[in-house]
């Protein structure tokens, strides 16, 4: 293992520059909050095991650690493992080198279980509650340490019993049950690989996903319920068996009876020769795959992310247990499906010994304060949610804290886009005012975060707290160079971390691995995520949009996100709005784009409320973000989380034809496949009239 580092972090790190005025806290930890902190714990566990001093906790003692931990990668994993008491077989190196991307692995000759590490709790606290769920507005289950184990016990004997090996694929087509997570710690046991998909997803998506992957069992259910309506799911399950051929049996949920589908039977059925035994756990390769994760697959079959137990397992730990100070005991609520990302992070919270909170359903069914109430009802301690989901609240006016008690709550995180400042001030003024809110920022590519919750700094409106340990975050220009604070920039993060990658499924030689990340600045190894960032005066760090969603009318490069606030004076006019460039394709000129959802459902968009709309662009933002087009849409597209999907509309507007457009909604693709054509007409049109010499209309 690595020795240890004598180096002084006191003189080697300062706090975060304070020269300029700071903006508004909207949340500082107190004293007691810092000292009972796990950050503290561990800060005072790396101290005592190397020998250093990082200082008082505090935003300095951070600044230090965190730059011990990137420039003592190794050291930190290792002692994060010790820390977190994982259990496992570390082998004799930490960080090995491998020719090709990634060009690193951890543990290398080390082997771990997944699921042993996730049950473990059940040796302390058979009886407390391990997941807690509900679907809509029906009565809770709740299974306990001790049922959640001898579930896994029952369904691991019965995969294994249809012939699911190691180095198999279990295909899970489901809603956000508990049956998901017991199903990833069974498959992961085996050794085998689980993929899922949540069932909002059609036929063409389901395939284009599972059908590279070759599942040998699949389990699914032939209904679910979202808001008021029961969505049929057998064509699919169909189409899927037909589609593909690796599906050797089916297992269905909620029973196989009068259901027309070959290989197929019931849970029930499928499970009745077993009974809870005691699990052998089995220790696979660090590095073994867990489960597969997807990109979006716009312009083609969405790219296939292997996923490793050890690396997930880690850095899962690192983000509970460090930055969101989770606790043994603790109740952890994310608004997920199995769809999601967030669903695969939900589930380790296990490893953690916090309770998990799953909700099945519409977040607005029966009323907007479903999850709120489901989360508060049962006691939870951090409260995870899309950030969409916040600003619907805004729009909806409900004030959670008057309808739910919060007492218990410490934590509120964001994600799935950009938070604004006022979905800050509404979480402070609506749900808690002493809540610490934490916008996190990372992605399916590693399951995990580059930017998130710190308990030792305070939070400002609209700022991430930062770096995570372990990732050495800059931010870049285009030319591959370190950009100033305050400058806006891509988000690189220069050195390894545990949970990139393995590989890309049908990917051998792994150039689209590292087209994906790594070709953007050539002759460097920096992972370049796609996120257009800039590190603030206090050290924290704002997201501006994604990379290729961002605006460049003018050649001056602007979030989307700066034009979307000048939309909140026009709320009573303006339901959403999207801003993406056209390439216009005589002068390839970037054209700023912004389609408004009317209220009134109008075609088009009225002369003065566009000539409003860019008036308080002009002033309040800067003239060169001023649309040079303001159109109406029927709708605003969105990704399954609800995102709002730029870059799909970037492309769509630009000709490019996406391939699973029923993802979005088919009619309103079509709609934005018709702007393109009306974009392209208009704008040869302007240039035809340039050449001719007269004044473009």
């Amino acid at each position: 293992m690595t020795s240890s580092s004598k180096k002084d972090f006191n003189s080697m790190a300062s706090a975060p520059d304070q020269t300029q005025t700071e903006p508004e806290i909207l949340f500082q930890p107190s004293a007691a909050d810092i000292a009972n902190a796990r950050l503290t714990a561990f800060k005072n566990f790396v101290e005592e095991r190397t020998g250093l001093n990082f200082g008082q906790p505090g935003p300095a003692a951070y600044a230090k650690l965190h730059q011990w931990s990137v420039e003592e990668a190794a050291q930190f994993w290792d002692v994060l493992w010790d820390f977190t008491e994982l259990l496992g077989e570390k082998g004799d190196q930490i960080i090995g080198e491998i020719d090709g991307v990634p060009w690193a692995r951890f543990y290398p000759n080390g082997r771990i279980s997944y699921a042993e590490n996730m049950l473990r709790q059940v040796e302390k606290t058979p009886h407390d509650p391990a997941i807690i769920a509900r679907v809509q507005d029906g009565e809770d289950r709740v299974l306990s340490w001790q049922e959640l184990y001898d579930q896994v016990s029952i369904w691991q004997q019965a995969l294994e019993g249809a012939g699911l090996e190691k180095g198999d694929c279990l295909g899970v087509y489901l809603t956000n049950v508990p049956e998901t997570v017991v199903l990833l710690l069974a498959t992961s046991n085996i050794g085998a690989r689980l993929v899922s998909a949540g069932m909002e997803m059609g036929p063409d998506d389901l395939i284009n996903r599972f059908g590279q992957l070759q599942p040998k069992i699949l389990v699914s259910t032939s209904t679910y319920t979202y808001g008021q309506k029961e969505i049929l799911r057998l064509e699919v399950i169909k189409r899927a068996q037909k589609d593909m051929p690796s599906i050797q049996k089916t297992v269905m949920l909620d029973g196989a009876q009068n259901v027309d589908l070959k290989n197929t039977l019931g849970a029930a059925e499928f499970l009745d020769a077993y009974s809870p035994q005691k699990i052998t756990f089995n220790r696979h390769d660090f590095n073994h795959p867990l489960y597969t994760v997807f990109s979006s697959g716009t312009t083609g079959k969405p790219k296939c992310i292997v996923h490793s137990s050890g690396g997930v397992l880690l850095k899962h730990m690192s983000e509970y247990v460090l930055h969101s100070d989770v606790r043994v005991g603790d109740r952890v609520f994310y608004h997920a499906t199995p769809s999601w990302m967030m669903w695969n992070w939900l589930a380790s919270g296990l490893a953690a010994g916090a309770s998990i909170l799953m909700y099945d359903g519409s977040p607005a069914y029966p009323d907007s304060y479903a999850q709120w109430r489901f989360t508060s009802e049962n006691g939870c301690t951090h409260y995870g949610t899309a950030a969409p989901l916040i600003l619907d609240n805004i729009d909806e006016g409900i004030e959670p804290a008057k309808h739910c008690d919060f007492s218990n709550l410490r934590v509120v995180m964001s994600t799935g886009a950009i938070l604004p400042e006022n979905g800050f001030e509404y979480i402070q003024s609506a749900v808690k005012k002493d809540v610490k809110i934490c916008s996190i920022s990372g992605g399916t590519d590693i399951v995990g975060c580059h930017l998130g919750g710190n308990p030792f700094v305070p939070t400002y409106a609209g700022q991430l707290n930062g770096a995570m340990l372990g990732m050495d975050i800059r931010v870049f220009d285009d030319e591959g160079q370190e950009v100033a604070n305050g400058k806006p920039g891509e988000l690189v993060c220069i050195n390894a971390f545990p949970s990139m990658p393995v590989c890309f499924a049908n990917d051998p030689d792994g150039e689209i691995y590292l087209d994906a990340y790594f070709n953007y600045f050539p002759g460097q190894r920096a992972w370049r995520h796609g996120d257009f960032i800039q590190k603030t005066p206090q050290g924290q760090y704002v997201i501006l949009g994604r990379s290729d969603s961002m605006l460049n009318q003018n050649g001056v490069r602007i979030g989307a996100s700066v034009i979307y606030e000048q939309l909140e004076a026009f709320k009573d006019q303006v339901t959403d709005g999207v801003a993406v460039d056209f390439i216009s394709p005589q002068d390839k000129q970037a054209k700023t784009v912004l389609f408004l959802a009317l209220k009134n459902g109008a075609q088009t968009v009225p002369d003065d409320l566009a000539k409003n709309i860019k008036t308080a662009i002009k002033n309040n933002v800067t003239p060169y973000a001023i649309p040079a087009e303001i159109m109406a849409a029927p709708d605003i597209l969105r990704t399954p989380n609800g995102k709002k999907a730029e870059v799909v509309v970037k492309k769509i507007i630009n000709g490019k034809k996406i391939t699973n457009a029923s993802l979005y909604g088919e009619d309103l693709v079509r709609f934005y496949e018709g702007m393109h054509e009306n974009l392209v007409e208009k704008y040869a049109a302007k240039h035809s009239e340039l050449n001719n010499g007269s004044e473009p209309n």
